[in-house]
């Protein structure tokens, strides 16, 4: 392919070498990419700025053997306001690792690519905690990982959420099959788990909603906390991830 253009997402940044950074980016055209960007950490280079971590830029790279070369970059959007939040800056790195943990090498998902800038840019104003969920609800059906919430998952039997709904208590989920359980089929569904109806219709509506929308809506702590549990087990088991990010949020907001 020799050189190449790309509009990506930094993902994450380490140090190489005396002056270097290898760099895992996120690019609509490509998907994942791995590449090395020479002499960046000198204070004269041009490219400093364009490879800041989580800076959405368009890159001019060159293909290698291992990893491939920047060779140019022009910051669109550098969302430095990050290291001046504990919580936002947590909030990304969360949805910076699932992306990079989720997505397999030159694998090309627009849609994943819009929803990691939605989400990087809704944290200059919507609360972090909401913007996690909202993205951790979005991120599954691009991946094909939707869960089911409006029918039976084992016999299909149809359930209304929203406003018309008539449910006033717990309904079940299956972390395994992917969705909720009807009364009728829990006692033959291993490891079906209570869920209220209130987060159930959150999960709904941030399936249905764009996440600068969906992170308008007011959750209590202990809705929030649940759909936080159902998720980290879903994405656990059908993800097989268990993102190092989770620990750095426990810790955080057990001392906050």
């Amino acid at each position: 392919m020799g050189i190449y253009k790309a509009e990506a997402v930094v993902l994450r940044s380490r140090v190489y070498g005396e002056a270097d950074r290898i760099l895992s980016l996120f690019t609509k055209e490509w998907g994942k990419i791995a590449a090395i960007a020479k002499g960046v950490r000198k204070p004269t280079s041009r490219l400093r700025g364009a490879v800041q971590l989580f800076s959405h830029t368009h890159l001019v790279l060159y293909k290698g053997k291992n990893l491939d070369t920047v060779t140019q970059g022009e910051t669109d959007e550098d969302f430095s306001f990050l290291q001046d939040d504990l919580d936002r800056l947590a909030t990304a790195s969360y949805c910076a690792e699932l992306v990079e943990r989720l997505t397999l090498e030159n694998q090309p998902i627009p849609k994943l690519f819009r929803l990691l800038l939605a989400a990087l840019r809704t944290l200059r104003w919507g609360d972090p905690v909401l913007v996690a969920r909202v993205f951790e609800m979005q991120l599954l059906p691009i991946l094909g990982y939707r869960p089911r919430l409006d029918d039976c998952v084992v016999c299909g039997r149809k359930r209304i959420l929203g406003p018309d709904s008539q449910e006033t208590g717990p309904s079940w989920f299956s972390i395994e099959k992917g969705g909720v359980i009807c009364p009728d089929c829990v006692p033959g569904t291993h490891g079906a788990r209570t869920v209220s109806p209130a987060a159930l219709g959150a999960m709904a509506y941030f399936l249905r909603t764009p996440l600068d929308r969906a992170v308008r809506v007011k959750l209590t702590g202990g809705c929030n906390a649940e759909i936080a549990s159902l998720l980290r087990s879903f994405l656990a088991y059908h993800g097989e991830v268990k993102p190092r990010t989770w620990e750095f949020f426990d810790d955080l907001h057990n001392t906050t």
